[in-house]
């Protein structure tokens, strides 16, 4: 089924809805059980997906068949079985990139067996520390346990030190000999108690004499996802103290990024947000795609996971901002609300579809404000589906309203990461008698520095600090 049609189809009350307040275990997304009982939300995946870097237009002709929106039904919150849309070719104005191999899930393993990258199980790696700023060298040895995550980036293993008994994260990734590692400048930019720590760095060799680069981390056990993914297994609603506790550090972490090192993360999803679940202590890792954003300077628009794709990359803006990082807090919010991905695209294509139908089609100046380039780009008119029929009807209009705040197609409309910290929906976390489930206090969540409090206004920072948490 083409984009077209399946828009055409939503737009004239053809497509089914599913219901948005029924079971929490109803999936828009394929969902197998591994050998633990595990669900695990895979990509649809089949063979006529276009390969990446080909062109799919969509047609100014589309304006003498728009379908009419004054019998449309709301638009399906779940997806069919359907084949990878592709649009057809005489179309053209503008062009979306697919992206076949973009699982929006990295692989989770843990192996005892060697990996790609020639690090094997209770094998010891040994560098030295020190030596800057007159301190003495020290030789360090770490014993590789398992690998906790594999992708294209390359490889994280849970490690020990040996001298100290100390469990840390490698994240070991090929390093191009002609350049400077991005992540690592970025890495050493940052210090915040909602990002993670690297302790330090060093680089190893393969027989085949490649070059790694290996990012000692601290080790937080467990992420977001696989949270998520517990309650979902359980057919339970995630608390919401911890949909308030997560999506609140998340977007501390960002607004320290943004604001204090300039830096936008550009793959914010569940998989990169580590969780101590003792504490509930969330920091954002993976800094791989990260960059500093210079206006006037052209990035890629092939970047972020797609389910949490801000809508001005799939049109292929190259000038963005740390808006997009915002989309994907909203994105990953809903996702903990609902316990499944809000925009669960199929494809880079499908995924523009999944948006339209919650959001309704652009109007032709939000388009303008993704990419001034696609103004003349027509859809059929697909009203907007209201905000409180996609969420449970026990859902907290606080939490619907600050997800409408985020989930806007004008980049320059979405909130700011500040802005969310001090959103009414964070107000239990904000009264000094608010507890964990078990009866421990929270997670520092006010400590902030004069850093990050800098150029704010009185009124702001009164609401960011509760009276309680001032010295």
């Amino acid at each position: 089924m083409h984009m077209m049609r399946r828009l055409k189809s939503i737009a004239s009350g053809r497509s089914s809805v599913s219901d948005p307040n029924g079971d929490s275990g109803t999936k828009r997304a394929k969902v197998d059980q591994d050998s633990e009982g595990e669900i695990i939300i895979e990509p649809y995946l089949t063979g006529k997906s276009v390969s990446n870097g080909e062109e799919m237009n969509i047609a100014t002709q589309l304006e003498n068949n728009e379908a009419s929106t004054s019998t449309a039904a709301p638009p399906a919150l779940c997806t069919d079985d359907s084949p990878v849309d592709q649009l057809p070719k005489e179309m053209h104005e503008m062009t979306i990139r697919d992206d076949k191999l973009d699982e929006p899930c990295e692989k989770e393993a843990e192996s005892t067996m060697k990996n790609a990258h020639g690090t094997e199980a209770g094998q010891v790696i040994t560098t030295t520390v020190g030596g800057r700023n007159g301190q003495p060298k020290q030789a360090i040895s770490y014993m590789a346990e398992r690998v906790v995550g594999t992708g294209s980036f390359g490889t994280v293993f849970q490690a020990k030190c040996v001298e100290t008994g100390e469990t840390v994260a490698i994240k070991k990734v090929l390093q191009d000999k002609r350049y400077k590692n991005r992540e690592l400048q970025i890495m050493h930019l940052l210090n915040h108690p909602n990002v993670v720590h690297l302790k330090h760095h060093f680089f190893s060799t393969t027989d085949k004499q490649e070059l790694y680069l290996n990012l000692v981390l601290e080790f937080v056990p467990e992420t977001v996802y696989r949270v998520t993914k517990h309650y979902s297994r359980m057919n339970q609603h995630m608390p919401l103290i911890f949909v308030k506790l997560y999506a609140y550090q998340i977007c501390r972490a960002l607004a320290y990024t943004h604001r204090v090192v300039g830096v936008c993360h550009r793959d914010i999803k569940p998989q990169n947000l580590l969780v101590n679940t003792q504490t509930h202590q969330v920091k954002l890792c993976d800094f791989g795609s990260a960059k500093k954003l210079v206006p006037g300077e052209p990035n890629i628009s092939y970047i972020c996971s797609r389910y949490y794709r801000a809508p001005e990359l799939i049109f292929g803006a190259t000038e963005y901002t740390t808006d997009i990082d915002m989309w994907s807090v909203g994105c990953v919010v809903a996702e903990l609300m609902l316990g499944q991905p809000l925009f669960p695209g199929e494809s880079a294509v499908d995924q523009l579809v999944e948006i339209i139908k919650i959001l309704g089609t652009p109007t032709r100046e939000e388009i303008k404000c993704m990419n001034p380039n696609y103004t003349e780009f027509k859809f059929p008119q697909i009203k907007a589906h209201p905000w409180h029929k996609v969420f449970h009807k026990r859902t907290p209009p606080e939490a619907v309203d600050l997800i409408s705040r985020m989930l806007q197609y004008s980049p320059n409309l979405r909130c700011t990461a500040l802005d969310a910290c001090a959103h009414p929906f964070f107000d239990e976390l904000r009264d000094p008698s608010t507890r964990l489930p078990n009866g421990r206090p929270l997670p520092p969540l006010f400590d902030f520095t004069l850093q990050e409090l800098e150029g704010l206004s009185p009124e702001l920072v009164q609401r960011l600090i509760p009276e309680h948490a001032r010295k």
